[in-house]
């Protein structure tokens, strides 16, 4: 009995060493399952991370190639503008690259016409133009073409075309950059249009410029003419017998006539302003003999007025200046006049003094004065401190406009100061250089010379200037030949011997810039006094440039062409004497 159960009992043992060692077993396979399952996932996750990493450096590598190309082109387009042969390098540039296989842009010409034009690079047939798309980006159904208007300003100006092959997972990327050179075109049509825009404007603007600079040469001359015989006709009537009545239509018409070509002076003055015309010449003169005239001018006006006119001229300014004489005085004029005018009663005060190292002039008056509020648009053109139709005072209310154009052309300054009933005053400071050495030139001289003795030839068109300076040569005792043109001048002198020539310069025919060119190369060497009704820098130059030897502004008188036959009288006999 104990046998049988120690054999019992070893065979349940067995049986159950042996239902474990089958459990362990199973186990184990279980466990060797999982194990292996556990290696694929991870050997397929491997692979999986390759394949990702070789597409992530793909496309790190296609962008930046993209931006390279993007990176150059807009460097490109900065120095350059577009044109056919970059927008061509352009697409042959981006199929360089291993995923991009065909490429086209579309672009809107560059010339007025205005069509668009296609460029292409890479296999064509991979295009497909049939596409209609309506939106700004379209990519086709395969996903292997894609294409984006290029816009400015709300203007299509094209479209840009790519044949990718490059997986979906790109897209987005592609989508980007591709924006860019988009972007890029757009900014660089815009910048050359703006350029195109802008050279149109300047070639306008030096256009208009140039009508400018012809009109007021033209109505420099045109306005001028007339007033020449209108004033020298007055001129020479004061010379006759008159009766009372006729002196005194006689006085108002020249009366008159000074008005006027104060105010033709002071429009074309602000014209020339305008055109950038108008130019201060720096010369050596007296600023004494500058103001004495000043005085001599305004001593009898003050006193037909009734006021009192003070001028103090201090013993310490300079014997000569190099400056514009001309146009100081121009503004000694307009503040003097505009003194007198305002000022009903009392005095006009002018002191002249050198002061840190320039000439300095005040104007004061004890007149109506002006209100404060006007004083900050007192200089501008065609002001005045009572603009209405029933202002007492009248005037272009040019002349404070030109004078502080004038003193700042001459670096200098101006400034004012004014109780409204009490009166102004009117500061000037012009630097001017002093001139330490100066020959003194000999006015006996030149008056004794006998200038009847000269023979002249006027080349003028104009009837009324003929009968004017044939009349004004009469007085001083010459009797001129006239001819009516620059050809006739001409031939005239190929004939003919004269001491000077006195030459209008717009003429029909030849005018007398071209007339005195040829006298010149014909080696005419007697002098040639230009009469112009122009005072523009450019006429004056065109003046000299062709060979004229000095100017005589129109509306002349008797004492400028009297002073201009002495000095060159006197030069002939020097030149003969030798």
């Amino acid at each position: 009995m104990q046998l049988t159960e120690k054999v019992s009992l070893l065979s349940r043992k067995i049986e159950r060493e042996k239902a474990a060692k089958k459990a362990a077993e199973k186990l184990l396979e279980e466990k060797s399952r999982e194990l292996y399952i556990a290696k694929q996932l991870v050997e397929d996750s491997l692979v999986n991370i390759k394949e990702k990493s070789e597409q992530d450096i793909a496309l790190l590598q296609f962008k930046t190639y993209l931006e390279s190309i993007l990176l150059d082109f807009n460097q490109l387009f900065l120095q350059k503008p577009i044109s056919n042969i970059l927008l061509q390098r352009l697409l042959d540039d981006l199929i360089g690259i291993d995923e991009i296989k065909a490429s086209k842009i579309r672009f809107k010409s560059l010339d007025q016409s205005g069509k668009f034009r296609s460029y292409y690079a890479g296999d064509k047939s991979l295009i497909n133009t049939d596409s209609q798309i309506s939106s700004p980006l379209f990519w086709s159904n395969d996903h292997r073409q894609i294409k984006i208007i290029i816009n400015s300003s709300e203007v299509i100006l094209g479209s840009l075309t790519l044949v990718i092959d490059a997986p979906t997972s790109w897209q987005h990327t592609i989508e980007k950059q591709l924006l860019l050179f988009c972007d890029m075109l757009s900014a660089a049509h815009s910048r050359q249009e703006l350029l195109a825009r802008t050279i149109e404007e300047k070639q306008r603007a030096e256009s208009s410029e140039q009508s400018t600079r012809d009109f007021v040469a033209m109505i420099n001359h045109e306005l001028r003419t007339p007033l020449n015989g209108l004033l020298g006709s007055a001129e020479l009537m004061s010379d006759t017998e008159l009766t009372p009545h006729q002196q005194q239509l006689l006085t108002t018409m020249h009366q008159s006539g000074e008005l006027l070509r104060v105010i033709i002076n002071d429009l074309l003055d602000l014209s020339k302003m305008s055109a950038g015309m108008l130019q201060i010449v720096e010369i050596d003169f007296s600023p004494a003999k500058l103001c004495q005239m000043i005085y001599d001018i305004f001593k009898l006006r003050t006193e037909e007025f009734g006021l009192e006119f003070i001028f103090n001229y201090q013993d310490d300014i300079p014997k000569r200046l190099l400056g514009d004489p001309d146009r100081i005085k121009q503004i000694l004029v307009n503040l003097i006049g505009n003194s007198i005018k305002f000022t009903k009663q009392g005095k006009i005060t002018v002191n002249v003094e050198w002061k840190n190292q320039c000439f300095c002039f005040s104007v004061s008056d004890t007149g109506c004065g002006i209100p404060q509020g006007k004083i900050d648009t007192l200089f501008d053109p065609f002001t005045q401190v009572n603009n209405s139709s029933n202002r007492a005072f009248e005037g272009t209310g040019l002349g404070l406009a030109i004078c502080k154009h004038l003193i700042e052309e001459m670096k200098g300054s101006i400034s004012l100061e004014s109780t409204l009933g009490k009166g102004t005053v009117f500061d000037i400071k012009l630097p001017l250089k002093p001139v330490l050495v100066h020959a003194e030139s000999v006015d006996l001289k030149q008056q004794e010379f006998p200038i009847d003795t000269l023979s002249l030839l006027v080349v003028e068109d104009s009837t009324v200037n003929q009968v004017l300076i044939e009349m004004i040569l009469g007085k001083l005792g010459i009797k001129p030949s006239i001819v009516s043109n620059g050809l006739e001048a001409i031939e005239f002198l190929e004939k003919h011997q004269v001491d000077v020539v006195f030459m209008d310069c717009r003429m029909p025919v030849i005018d007398g810039f071209e007339a005195t060119r040829r006298l010149r190369a014909k080696k005419y060497n007697k002098p040639i006094i230009a009469l112009t009704a122009s005072t523009t820098s450019v006429e004056t130059e065109q003046c000299y440039q062709c060979g004229m030897d000095e100017i005589v502004n129109k509306p002349y008188q008797k004492e400028d062409i009297k002073k201009v036959l002495i000095k060159w009288g006197n030069r002939l006999a020097e030149a003969n004497q030798e």
